[in-house]
């Protein structure tokens, strides 16, 4: 596995999980919250549109069911779906609406001129509409799917139960299916631009986030995580602890082996500490040979447990070209309201005295 993917693999608490119908977890959550705005205007614009049509087809004598079903059904619906985008509790409510009113007003007024003269010049509402769904009302793809292919189905099924007066309504109809296809595919071809910018945006986010080096969260991210953890929890009911740590004499690998051997030593160092966390730990590097452990619900004794099984573990590894090294720990609790500096500098001076009384030490600040 790749090193960026170990990471993200092992960096859990950023990342949202991953979903059973989408092989890229979070994208829906996120192409969802840039496309309720896009969802908004496009809902006003055509509710603003539709009473044009309804008056137009006033003075055209049309079926007056069909005038207010355009001049009063149609708009009030998308005027509430543009309501309903103000409150992400409802954006259910919204979609639902959203995948029901394209389909409704088309085959509407198919129903009501099916057995007209006029019917042919009705098909159109059809395939804008199809088109609509797929490119403009921002419906994710497979809804999308669903509605048009709703809306096709029921223009056929509507075909043959009422029959049709007029040979032109089939060209008409094969237009619609043109218009279908050349919906679907802009529509895919969209989610996947969306899905290659969101994948790009996750890549950019994680760059940021981590040591380039160790692939480690940084020290910018662990304030993120620490953020996080505190803020469920301001007054410390559940123990938040740290371990920093320090590889002893790494001064010695670079000035007797080189730079390059020293980044090998920090890459084997973070690999090792990487795998020898719990599940919900998080590992960053501060800086140099510095590292920083985040750990949830645990308090500074489980602490020390956890810092002696890495000092083991850290102890019987053999870095290569090195041989074996050690490291000197400091853990600090979190006390409620206390920032990470503050937390962070216990820590510190916890190591310090781990360093200044012999090295390959825990103390506890």
């Amino acid at each position: 596995m790749p090193p960026v993917e170990r990471s993200v693999t092992m960096n859990r608490l950023s990342l949202l999980p991953p979903s059973l119908f989408d092989p890229l977890p979070g994208f829906q959550v996120w192409y969802r919250s840039i496309k309720v705005v896009q969802i908004r205007y496009s809902a006003f614009i055509t509710a603003l549109l539709y009473p044009c049509y309804g008056l137009i087809e006033a003075s055209m004598d049309l079926a007056p069911l069909q005038v207010w079903f355009h001049i009063a059904v149609v708009p009030l619906t998308l005027l509430l779906i543009a309501i309903l985008s103000f409150s992400r509790r409802l954006h259910n409510v919204m979609y639902a609406l959203l995948m029901v009113i394209p389909c409704a007003a088309p085959l509407f007024s198919l129903y009501i001129n099916l057995q007209t003269p006029l019917s042919p010049y009705f098909v159109p509402e059809l395939y804008l509409n199809l088109l609509w769904t797929f490119v403009i009302s921002v419906l994710p793809l497979g809804c999308a799917f669903i509605t048009a292919t709703s809306t096709l189905l029921g223009a056929l099924i509507l075909i043959e139960l009422r029959g049709t007066p007029d040979q032109f309504l089939l060209l008409n109809l094969l237009w619609t299916g043109s218009a279908y296809l050349f919906g679907l595919v802009g529509a895919v071809v969209l989610e996947q631009a969306y899905r290659a910018l969101f994948q790009q945006q996750r890549l950019l986010e994680h760059s940021a986030s981590t040591d380039s080096l160790t692939t480690l969260w940084n020290r910018e991210k662990m304030g993120q995580l620490f953020d996080q953890v505190t803020s469920v929890d301001p007054v410390g009911i559940h123990p938040v602890s740290v371990i920093m740590l320090d590889i002893d004499h790494f001064k010695q690998v670079n000035d007797q082996h080189g730079h390059a051997v020293g980044d090998h030593v920090l890459s084997s160092f973070a690999n090792l500490l990487r795998l020898n966390v719990r599940q919900h730990d998080q590992v960053g590097r501060i800086g140099g040979e510095e590292f920083f452990i985040l750990l949830p619900d645990t308090d500074e004794h489980r602490a020390h447990v956890l810092a002696s099984h890495l000092q083991s573990r850290i102890n019987g590894f053999e870095f290569e070209r090195v041989g074996h090294k050690s490291a000197s720990f400091g853990i600090a609790q979190y006390r409620p309201h206390e920032t990470l500096a503050q937390l962070l500098s216990r820590a510190d001076q916890a190591l310090y005295r781990a360093k200044a009384n012999g090295r390959n030490r825990i103390e506890v600040g």
